[in-house]
């Protein structure tokens, strides 16, 4: 119901699209630190769990790994980009080469081969390992607490070391919806947009009329995304070790078969050249680009834009790599989860392996193959023009008339001369064979793939068909694999009647050819800016899952006392208050919070300052050097005033005026926010002060960020706690073994 309400809405309002777009920038423009932090902080995360977990298995320590390298690593790899590694394989190097929006190409400076360098560069860090690490966490996560520990194989379970009870009651079934609802939409916006790069790719090679308008191509997109539904559900009915592990196979080998004929054909040499360079160029900016937030780029006209129209567009990030970020974080649930069904019997190490690191390398082959060669081609046809004009006063003379299909907005293609007068061009010397070739257009950038298959040797359409046949097997793996994740989570990670597969694998065509009837492919724009948005939440859940499975491997190893047997809070953050919708959820059969529990919560709310000076004082009697009391009576004041100002300053933001530039609430939603900090500084700082004095696990990160975005709740959490004497630290244990030693 949450699908198709969400669905429905982005159909049949006109304004969804341009709203979901303005969420789109919104969030970029005001979180891209987070994203960047974020991506950063999980590859070092992987650092310290590779040292010390590196050996544990995703399984029973005598378990084997379900499927074999090669077939393992082709449903990673089909799973985790599918239609991508071409819809961008030729074109996002030559866009980051020839668009003059990014940080590297209208530096001032810098040659056409240097801004080349830095388009490989560009491209790679897009797709390499920053790319796939939050489909590395989520499998390791959930696979670890679902094969070692015998929890649901489902979103939910990858945060019950920290969630709790909770993890299974109306918070964990809300995650799951958003899970649910972000996977369909991801996938139809790829469904769709993927179809209408089959289309053109069917246009050139003479299947499809050239000459459809916009409705047609609609409707054609339309047939084409029902066909590949119908072959996803065969292959979902077939199951996982027949259907899927089949066409991921068939896919992974048919593009292995593009990349090793275009390398062959093209210059070799050349490709081998630009893959070594940029593997070095990228190694060594690295650390440069991954923390690199074009921040002052992204200053508004008159706000503190650079003066001198040098760097980067204000919207490159948007466009570009918090894109990126974005798609891959809400991808996330859908490929970490089917990473995880794959993973059995995998050791920490080799899932790292061979869902960051091998796809790294692999992804540096790809882009290294069809990037250069795109960049190449594009450079000769280019240069042809420019000879056409200067030796013949025609910069078409050399253009070639192509009898088959091409877009109005594709670029020009011109055929090879074999020789130019050698007086005015010494050294001229082509590529036999390598002929028309084309100037690369944005407009048509899913098309570009299909000119440089264009150019070799006179098999263009041949490698066109192939180029087509292995597009609809990425389709057909990323839908079956979804609609496999879908069904699972659905199920609370059971493997459900094969009826229920074929229902998600049916809804998932059935949404993405809905959006296109009603829509167009602006709807699809819409959905995927939604599903991009999506990642904000899914970053904080992320940061989590982190916690989750580092408290799970320490639980294992004995390095932490499990749940029950180590010294904890007797108020839960997910408990009191928000036990009250588990009750109203289970018809009454959930037990009611303590009635003390919910009191602490509203009190808290209204009066932080009275909460934390209780807090306080209960710690005082039980430690030999207390806080003096005009300390706590100080912080306790702070705290409250704090409060009074953030709700003061947002009151009178709407009614005060500047009258001096006239400008209503100028600052005073700023100074409202630094009270809240304050506030928030002095609670995380209590709380870490009762938590260490009770040798309750955590972190004063932790401390923090929940006093941030939950104070009321640490608060009477924090009330609750200081009636109990402080329990002696205990020692720690050899291994849990039981679920409920996980999760409770």
């Amino acid at each position: 119901l949450a699908l198709w309400a969400f669905v429905l809405y982005a159909v049949l309002d006109d304004q969804s699209t341009t709203v979901f777009g303005e969420w789109k920038s919104y969030v970029t423009q005001k979180f891209t630190w987070l994203y960047i932090l974020s991506q950063d902080y999980w590859i070092v995360f992987l650092v310290p769990l590779v040292y010390y977990y590196g050996e544990m298995k995703l399984g029973k320590d005598d378990e084997e790994p379900e499927y074999g390298d090669l077939t393992y690593l082709a449903m990673v790899w089909c799973a985790g980009v599918a239609i991508g590694l071409i819809f961008y394989g030729a074109s996002e190097p030559l866009f980051h080469l020839k668009d003059g929006t990014n940080r590297y190409n209208n530096d001032g400076y810098s040659n056409d081969n240097q801004m080349a360098m830095n388009a490989m560069h560009i491209t790679i860090f897009h797709w390499g390992f920053l790319a796939w690490i939050v489909y590395c966490i989520t499998a390791l996560t959930m696979g670890f607490l679902s094969y070692r520990h015998d929890l649901p194989l489902c979103f939910r379970t990858t945060l019950a070391p920290v969630m709790g009870k909770a993890t299974w009651g109306w918070l964990g079934d809300m995650l799951d919806v958003l899970t649910i609802v972000t996977i369909v939409a991801g996938l139809c916006t790829s469904l769709g947009l993927g179809a209408r790069q089959i289309v053109g790719g069917c246009q050139r090679l003479g299947w499809i009329s050239g000459s459809l308008t916009d409705d047609e191509l609609t409707n054609t997109a339309a047939w084409i995304i029902g066909i590949i539904t119908l072959c996803a559900t065969a292959s979902v009915v077939a199951g996982l070790d027949i259907g899927i592990k089949f066409v991921s196979y068939l896919a992974f080998m048919l593009g292995n078969f593009l990349m090793v004929a275009v390398f062959c054909m093209d210059e070799s040499w050349y490709i081998l050249n630009v893959m070594t360079s940029t593997l070095g160029y990228h190694l060594q900016y690295f650390i440069e680009i991954a923390f690199d937030t074009d921040a002052f780029a992204q200053l508004a006209l008159g706000n503190g834009r650079p003066n001198d129209g040098k760097g980067a567009n204000p919207s490159w990030m948007d466009w570009w790599t918090i894109f990126y970020w974005g798609w891959w974080i809400a991808w996330a649930p859908f490929v970490g989860t089917f990473m995880a069904r794959i993973s059995r019997g995998r050791t920490i190490k080799q899932v790292i392996l061979y869902t960051l690191t091998i796809p790294f390398a692999y992804a540096l082959m790809w882009f290294c193959t069809f990037g250069p060669a795109a960049i190449r081609m594009d450079r000769r046809a280019t240069w042809l023009a420019q000879v056409g004009l200067e030796s013949y006063g025609n910069a078409d003379y050399f253009l070639h008339e192509s009898a088959g299909f091409r877009p109005a907005n594709a670029g020009k293609c011109y055929n090879v001369p074999a020789s130019l007068n050698a007086t005015v061009y010494p050294g001229y010397a082509p590529t036999p064979g390598l002929s028309p070739v084309c100037v690369f257009a944005s407009a048509d950038s899913s098309g570009y793939w299909f000119d440089l298959m264009n150019q070799y040797y006179g098999m263009g359409d041949f490698l066109t068909f192939v180029s087509i046949v292995t597009t609809v097997l990425y389709f057909v793996t990323s839908s079956d694999s979804g609609s496999l994740v879908v069904d699972l989570i659905a199920a609370n990670g059971r493997e459900a009647h094969v009826v229920q597969r074929v229902f998600w694998a049916l809804t998932e065509g059935a949404v993405a050819i809905a959006c296109l009837a009603s829509g167009g492919f602006g709807s699809l724009t819409g959905l995927q800016a939604v599903s991009i948005v999506m990642g904000l939440p899914f970053t904080f859940i992320l940061m989590i899952m982190c916690t989750s499975l580092w408290r799970a491997l320490k639980i294992e190893a004995g390095d932490m006392l499990p749940a029950g047997q180590r010294n904890d809070w007797n108020l839960p953050l997910y408990g009191g208050i928000l036990d009250i919708p588990e009750v109203a959820f289970s018809l009454g059969k959930a037990p009611m919070p303590k009635m003390e529990h919910v009191k602490a919560f509203f009190v808290a709310l209204l009066l932080p300052g009275w909460s934390l000076m209780k807090a306080m004082n209960g710690l005082a009697k039980w430690q030999e050097r207390a806080m003096l009391q005009a300390t706590r009576v100080l912080i306790a004041i702070a705290a409250q005033l704090s409060f009074f100002g953030f709700v003061i300053c947002h009151i009178l933001t709407p009614i005060y005026k500047d009258n001096d530039i006239g400008i209503t609430g100028q600052g005073l939603w700023m100074f409202g926010w630094a009270c809240y900090l304050s506030k928030v500084l002095l609670t995380s700082m209590v709380r870490h002060l009762i938590r260490r004095h009770y040798s309750i696990e955590g972190s004063g990160m932790e401390d923090f960020w929940a006093a941030l975005l939950f104070y009321p709740q640490v608060l009477a959490q924090m009330v609750a706690q200081i009636p109990t004497a402080p329990a002696p630290k205990k020692a720690k244990v050899q291994k849990a073994v039981a679920k409920e030693e996980i999760v409770v």
